[in-house]
């Protein structure tokens, strides 16, 4: 971290909204692919960014270590997102049970339905179904282009270990594009 960096961090600390945006706007992609692993969703991805940012804002003078800033927001991220999920399911839950409630589809989710054919949405599709740690270390590798050595500080693993989550990770998305074009192609050959 420069000194200039350091700077930023003592102003930012202190309240200084233009010194704090400075600071933290480089890690937004960190933010965002963390929450849209952890979501599966860009939408929601989005709204808890902003979350985020602002709950970082407020707990910022917590971080003793500025160094530190990319992992602090890698776990902020998580446990805002972790309560937000929580929070969500405790809903559905309670919507569950309330009788005779009609469900209403957002646009979002009718948009997302309609765009399934679209190879994109078929990666994001494989990307769900992959276990978290292999969504959120791909979303953060190749939505901010970190680097191995980055991506061990950010998240606490040895460089190796990175290397072989990311091995297992491309591999299981491998299989699981596999296996949708698969189905894709049983299902064309059927309404033939």
């Amino acid at each position: 971290m420069t000194e200039a960096d350091t700077s930023l961090f003592r102003r930012a600390c202190q309240g200084d909204h233009e010194a704090f945006w400075r600071l933290v706007l480089p890690h937004r992609g960190l933010v965002y692919s963390v929450a849209v692993g952890m979501l599966r969703n860009h939408e929601r991805a989005e709204d808890e960014l902003h979350d985020v940012l602002l709950a970082a804002f407020h707990s910022l003078s917590n971080l003793r270590d500025p160094v530190k800033l990319p992992s602090w927001l890698y776990s902020l991220t998580r446990n805002h997102v972790m309560d937000s999920i929580r929070r969500e399911q405790r809903l559905r839950k309670a919507a569950r049970t309330g009788a005779g409630q009609a469900r209403v589809v957002s646009v979002a989710e009718m948009a997302g339905r309609l765009e399934r054919e679209d190879w994109f949405c078929r990666m994001e599709e494989a990307m769900a179904a992959l276990p978290e740690p292999f969504r959120v270390i791909l979303g953060m590798k190749y939505t901010n282009d970190y680097s191995c050595g980055e991506l061990a500080e950010i998240l606490g693993l040895s460089v190796p270990g990175v290397k072989s989550r990311l091995f297992e990770a491309r591999k299981l998305l491998r299989k699981r594009m596999e296996a949708l074009a698969a189905t894709e192609k049983e299902k064309s050959h059927e309404v033939s």
